[in-house]
């Protein structure tokens, strides 16, 4: 096997906007909801985001993305609609999804 078979580029099926939640941010909390956060806030914003940007815009969990936020959760978002471009957001784990979803699909 040469070495262009080892490895392929694979098409993803979206491109536009990837949103990542670190998870090893919510281990840093005692309170179990607070914990729970980084979950929570994937799932809620992927409810939102589906309905308007479909496949579009995919929301996963990460680990560590090397912000460690105090009381906080880390989540950068990727875009590559033009140039990219990479934000970064530190979070109140009680954020909503509204709150949330607002700040990052803002025009």
């Amino acid at each position: 096997m040469s070495n262009e078979e080892k490895i392929e580029k694979a098409d993803l099926g979206w491109d536009d906007l990837v949103i990542m939640v670190c998870t090893k941010c919510g281990k840093q909390f005692s309170d179990i909801n607070s914990q729970e956060a980084p979950e929570r806030i994937k799932s809620e914003l992927k409810m939102k985001a589906k309905p308007l940007h479909g496949s579009s815009a995919r929301i996963i969990t990460t680990s560590c993305l090397n912000i460690c936020p105090v009381n906080k959760i880390a989540i950068v978002t990727a875009s590559s609609a033009g140039s990219p471009v990479f934000k970064a957001f530190t979070v109140a784990p009680e954020i909503s999804a509204d709150e949330l979803y607002q700040r990052i699909f803002k025009k």
